[in-house]
């Protein structure tokens, strides 16, 4: 699947990348050796140092890093301030993301109500559905969970939110990856079967629209199921807004309008918000 299923990521720790390899062992004894070697190694680590000294001030006077220079085209510009990007990405998926009473009448919250900052899916090569953390990139990621009492729909709208258009796109075309992957997936004890790419919903306004079909037949607890879920992604410029519902097989019509109104109705949010529509 190309995104997290209503009931909030997989139980468990998330894998993280593995860090560098480590550095090699310090030396074993304690102290150097009698002789005339150590004074030797001395006398040319010295001289190494000495000349990766002079390599690093050639390299500071070169780039300008004196700070006495004002111009110059091998200065690198000052960083972004990361934190305040985040913070104000932050809060237009607080506010773009849908509560419940947005879902419908109902609608409830569905535990985990909110997951933040929600991880990215994984279809591994054996077709194990995953999740991996958010790549770099991402400003904001926020999945909001809920669910209708009377038919058992469970409902889901995320909302990512990334430095630039390029790492947008990028997160799209692995989604779409995802769905191409395997057309029968599986977590644990839940299967998944027909995995595929439909017909997006015709809502205006999106750089790109993606639609994703499949029926869940095993769910979490190993019980036979004949669940239908869809997941409505766009992408808006740098933005992507995704609605995931699942229910009965039976309910198929109910389940493509919750996601297709809850992107329409997300995206109607997006367009509203000051700090979105100065990033794209």
């Amino acid at each position: 699947m190309s995104s997290q299923p209503p009931t909030g990521p997989p139980s468990g720790p998330v894998p993280r990348p593995s860090g560098p390899a480590p550095g090699p062992p310090p030396p074993s004894g304690s102290g150097a050796p009698r002789g005339g070697r150590p004074r030797k190694r001395t006398l040319i680590a010295a001289g190494a140092a000495a000349v990766v000294l002079a390599l690093i001030v050639v390299l500071v006077v070169s780039l300008g890093g004196d700070g006495d220079d004002d111009g110059g085209s091998a200065v690198s510009p000052a960083p972004t301030d990361t934190k305040a990007a985040e913070a104000a990405a932050h809060a237009v998926a607080t506010r773009v993301a849908l509560a419940p009473p947005d879902w419908g009448s109902g609608f409830a919250q569905h535990k985990p109500y909110e997951v933040d900052p929600a991880p990215e899916s994984l279809v591994r090569e054996n077709c194990e559905f995953a999740s991996r953390p958010s790549r770099i990139g991402t400003l904001a990621s926020l999945q909001r969970n809920v669910t209708e009492t009377a038919s058992g729909i469970a409902g889901t709208s995320e909302v990512k939110v990334f430095t630039d258009e390029a790492t947008a796109k990028q997160y799209l075309a692995d989604a779409r990856d995802n769905i191409h992957r395997c057309p029968d997936q599986f977590r644990g004890k839940e299967r998944w079967n027909g995995v595929r790419e439909a017909s997006p919903p015709q809502l205006p306004g999106f750089d790109e629209l993606v639609s994703e079909e499949g029926r869940q037949v095993v769910s979490a607890n190993g019980a036979k199921v004949n669940d239908l879920y869809v997941i409505a992604t766009g992408r808006d410029g740098r933005n992507i807004l995704s609605a995931y519902v699942v229910g009965k097989a039976d309910l198929d019509a109910q389940i493509q309008k919750y996601a297709t109104d809850s992107l329409r109705k997300m995206h109607q949010r997006l367009e509203q918000q000051p700090e979105a529509v100065a990033g794209r």
